[in-house]
């Protein structure tokens, strides 16, 4: 039984990437700008940790997509988007590390399942 519910659930897993809308370089690379414009008005470490990751996380995923460092993009996008801009990303790069989150909850709780 246990076998069957870590069979279900990586196959969860695996689809969720899938189903999901695919995100643009774009967009990565505004949420990117977005954690870091928050990352330098962190009042705590805790959230300082959490953009510090979200801006890892967004990077990744910009990289990955286009195949080329962020620096170049991430240094022309900066100085392109004004303070409103970066206010209107707010929710949906906080939606999009949210379901990261929930997603690496569910990893460690099935990793966490299958070591027992």
């Amino acid at each position: 039984m246990m076998m069957l519910r870590q069979c279900a659930a990586a196959c969860l897993l695996l689809a969720a990437p899938v189903a999901a809308k695919q995100d643009t370089p774009r967009e990565n690379l505004d949420c990117a700008v977005w954690a870091a414009y928050q990352l330098g008005d962190a009042q705590d470490e805790g959230t300082e940790s959490g953009l510090a990751i979200a801006m890892a996380l967004f990077i990744g995923l910009y990289e990955g997509q286009t195949g080329h460092d962020i620096d170049g993009a991430l240094a022309q996008r900066v100085v392109q988007i004004d303070e409103d801009h970066v206010a209107a990303l707010t929710d949906p790069c906080v939606n999009r590390f949210s379901k990261f989150g929930v997603r690496l909850g569910f990893i460690s709780a099935l990793l966490s399942e299958a070591t027992n």
